[in-house]
């Protein structure tokens, strides 16, 4: 009986990362032709790998990502990248499209606090410079707006002062 189990989860576990692959081969036809659709049959398959493995945090990125980047559904992009970052802490670059999430949604004080983290853990040379151009947008902005506590805060961030100030 327990080496059915087995199997069965084996079985699963290989079903769920094949099904993430042909998510990623129409996301890919998705971005060569610019067709929803495809976008569409991508988050079907990433979503049928979370169902039968609900711990695979590449799965819920790929799909995040899509949801607010392509489909336009922000409030699902955040949940699923809040489970990666619940499944991995470790994977910053959650946080920073996470953050993107967010400032399709306009919540400017998460999507700054999760542009702070994607900076203090992430390693990336190219996403942490655009992570850096996000904040310094925000505070000019909250400054032209005389939004001083949002300015502030983004002006007065550790890893901000550390890499040497925004402008």
């Amino acid at each position: 009986m327990t080496r059915d189990i087995g199997r069965r989860r084996l079985w699963q576990w290989l079903w769920s990362r094949s099904l993430r692959l042909l998510g990623d081969a129409h996301r890919h036809f998705g971005n060569l032709y610019g067709s929803r659709r495809e976008y569409e049959a991508a988050v079907a398959n990433y979503t049928r790998a979370v169902a039968l493995d609900p711990a695979y945090a590449q799965a819920y990125y790929c799909r995040g990502v899509l949801y607010w980047r392509e489909l336009g559904q922000p409030a699902r992009a955040v949940a699923d990248l809040s489970r990666v970052l619940e499944l991995d802490p470790a994977r910053s670059l959650a946080y920073f499209n996470r953050a993107l999430a967010y400032q399709t949604q306009h919540d400017t004080a998460r999507a700054v606090a999760d542009f702070e983290r994607y900076l203090a853990e992430g390693t990336d040379a190219f996403w942490r410079e655009a992570a850096r151009r996000q904040l310094a947008l925000y505070a000019r902005s909250h400054a032209e707006r005389g939004n001083e506590k949002i300015s502030q805060r983004v002006r007065m961030s550790k890893e901000v002062q550390r890499e040497g100030g925004l402008f």
